[in-house]
């Protein structure tokens, strides 16, 4: 399978990096803030934190499904285009989340508006197969 999809099985082991991240950062903040677990409360800084990473498996759910799915209808090489931008937003998001919640907008459409094309586009390929 990573032969006919290498692209796609790239930009996968990115997202999941990007995921184990954020994660990290989560049990930084919890050390540095002296939020013991399963509280998830805390001061503002440890919330942005927590929130990054809540944010990202949010989204993650959405983004590999819909990037194998447009790799098997669309081909390999656009879905490594296209979703290449959605571990390099995802990096941009916490990075600038973790400074300000204000400034995560850029980050969000980054890794937002990919999934959406992904999806889209692999569901227009499924339906163009079956007609």
């Amino acid at each position: 399978m990573l032969d006919a999809f290498p692209y796609s099985a790239i930009v996968t082991a990115l997202a999941l990096l990007v995921y184990v991240w954020v994660t990290l950062k989560v049990g930084g903040a919890r050390a540095k803030f002296g939020v013991k677990a399963p509280s998830i409360d805390g001061p503002p800084d440890f919330q942005r934190v927590f929130r990054v990473q809540q944010n990202t498996v949010e989204q993650i759910v959405l983004f590999l499904p819909a990037l194998w799915l447009f790799a098997a209808a669309w081909g390999d090489m656009w879905a490594g285009i296209i979703g290449i931008f959605w571990p390099v937003g995802r990096i941009l998001y916490a990075v600038t989340y973790y400074e300000a919640a204000e400034k995560r907008s850029a980050g969000f459409g980054l890794t937002f508006l990919p999934s959406v094309i992904l999806l889209l586009g692999g569901l227009a390929g499924a339906v163009m197969k079956v007609l």
